[in-house]
């Protein structure tokens, strides 16, 4: 159990620890998450007018049911937010130059989450894709 002093004490750090409280300051930490633009839902970039349908449709199996499709929607949907990650890792690699740059190899690293969160995305979809066709794309 916290003692009194341990509460006043996380009280009186709540009280600093509360954000921004300009309106300027709320406008910039609000783009915090959009810099490169990978924490939108859909791709907006035109180097990924990739035919989605199409894709969804070379998965699925002829008389599939709409639980399939749509896991199968699902699929190609994580790959291409993992292409958007490695394309712009690439662009950074490119732009990153014999001396390197602090800000570069802190935006690379940042990226390592987006991967992350993408390859999960696209296993689970793949987990959920088998269950429902019997297919093996997962494995």
């Amino acid at each position: 159990m916290a003692t009194e002093r341990q509460i006043s004490a996380n009280r009186a750090n709540a009280k600093r620890s509360t954000g921004p409280r300009t309106y300027r300051g709320r406008q910039a930490s609000s783009r915090n998450a959009v810099q490169h633009g990978l924490s939108c839902s859909l791709p907006l970039e035109p180097f990924l007018s990739v035919d989605i349908d199409g894709l969804v449709q070379a998965l699925v199996r002829p008389g599939a049911d709409e639980s399939e499709s749509e896991a199968a929607h699902h699929i190609v949907r994580a790959h291409v937010e993992l292409q958007r990650v490695r394309t712009i890792r690439a662009e950074l690699l490119a732009a990153l130059g014999p001396c390197g740059g602090a800000a570069i190899l802190h935006q690379l690293l940042a990226l390592e989450r987006y991967e992350r969160v993408a390859r999960g995305k696209r296993r689970r979809a793949a987990k959920s894709f088998d269950a429902k066709s019997g297919a093996t794309l997962g494995r």
